[in-house]
This record gives C-alpha cells, sequence and structure tokens, in this order.
C-alpha cells in the first residue's frame, strides 16, 4: 500500500536529492541575475495594455492568511474523523500531513521573507529602482523571496499527488497557473515562485518522512 501513494521522485537516493536541489537552486540564481526584471517589466506592460485586467489584478487582495488558517483547521478537523475509521488510509494521512506542512510553510515563508529582504516586485515595477536581497530587512517593500503563495499550495498539490494519483495532472497545472498568475500580476518574480515551490517540497519531503516513519511503528 505504502508504495501506492509515495510521490515518485521524492523518496530517491541522498545524491539524487542533492543533485536536484542544487540544480532547483541554479535555477533560481540564474533567474535572479538574469530573468527576474525581464520578465516583470514584459509582464507589467502586457497588464497596463489590457485595462480590464489592470483594474482586476491591482485589487487582488492577500488572503493567503486566512486562508492557511482555515484549511489547517479543517485538516485537523478531517484527519480526527478519519482517524476513528481508518488510521492507515489514504484520508486521514492526507490530512494529517497537510495539517503540518501548510501551517510550517506558512511560518517558515514568513521568517524567510524578514531574513532575504528581497524587494518586493510591484514596489520595483512602480519606481524601477533598487531591486535584490536586502538582509535582515523585512518589511513591506522587502517581502518577495520567497513566495508565500506558491510555498503554501506546492505542498496541498504535492500531497494530492502522493495520496490520489489520478490528480495528478489536475493538482500540477494548477501550479503553474498559480506561478504564471504571480508572476503576470507582478506580485512576484520568477525566483520567488521557484523559491516558493521549493520550500513547499522540502517542507512536504521531511515531514512525511517524519509521519511515515511514525506510521511504520504503529504497524
Amino acid at each position: 500500500m505504502m508504495d501506492s501513494i509515495k510521490l515518485p521522485g521524492i523518496k530517491t537516493g541522498m545524491k539524487a536529492y542533492l543533485l536536484a536541489l542544487v540544480s532547483v537552486v541554479l535555477c533560481i540564481a540564474f533567474s535572479y541575475h538574469f530573468l527576474d526584471r525581464e520578465i516583470a517589466r514584459s509582464s507589467y506592460d502586457f497588464i497596463r495594455g489590457k485595462r480590464i485586467l489592470s483594474a482586476y489584478s491591482s485589487n487582488i487582495p492577500d488572503l493567503l492568511l486566512p486562508l492557511a488558517v482555515a484549511i489547517t483547521g479543517l485538516s485537523w478537523a478531517a484527519y480526527c474523523r478519519f482517524r476513528r475509521k481508518d488510521s492507515s488510509s489514504p484520508y486521514t494521512r492526507f490530512f494529517h500531513l497537510i495539517g503540518w506542512t501548510v501551517p510550517l510553510s506558512f511560518l517558515l515563508k514568513t521568517g524567510l521573507k524578514y531574513v532575504f529582504g528581497m524587494t518586493n516586485a510591484r514596489v520595483w515595477l512602480a519606481n524601477k529602482g533598487e531591486f535584490g536581497f536586502h538582509w535582515l530587512h523585512g518589511g513591506t517593500d522587502y517581502c518577495g523571496f520567497p513566495s508565500g503563495h506558491m510555498a503554501v499550495f506546492s505542498v496541498l498539490v504535492i500531497a494530492l499527488v502522493r495520496y490520489f494519483p489520478p490528480l495528478r495532472f489536475a493538482g500540477l497545472t494548477f501550479l503553474l497557473l498559480l506561478a504564471a498568475a504571480l508572476i503576470v500580476t507582478g506580485y512576484h518574480f520568477l525566483s520567488d515562485v521557484v523559491a516558493g515551490a521549493l520550500l513547499g517540497l522540502l517542507i512536504d519531503n521531511r515531514v512525511f518522512q517524519a509521519l511515515e516513519g511514525r506510521y511504520s511503528k504503529q504497524a
């Protein structure tokens, strides 16, 4: 049963895991130096030329915190319910996993934003001024890296794919559309989005291994 719910590629050898991690970090660095500003400018010019899109994208509220709180609460409630019926069912393990990973991803992205102090994409687009990391700065103008939306929704989608493989295509499509929306609307640079997805992947991997270790001992 356990082989059917593992995400392909995650539980590979340590060498392959480190190679993949280094590759993504290099992609983030390349994007930061060579792609971020050009993509942001192009996206900004595109949106500005579409009056309806421009008006809509400039007024999207940030609902990540209430969403994270709601998802966490509902996950733990669902976990308790399904655990009474079958503690080893995919539903039980799915809700147990996201009950931990969603709040962890939100808290860690908040701390990392303060540490990196990356220029907010919308602030940079507004004045084309300073760009880059401002270590241990934080604040509204320096909260771009990593993307919290990508981190939180990545752990959700990865958990969904782990336990319900037929939903893989729908989940990955959603993540790609979310990434594109965050970039096109000027909420994030490309490197912010990739870093957010990487953060979600790392959190999911560590929590998944810890929880599966507990389930193995109980078996």
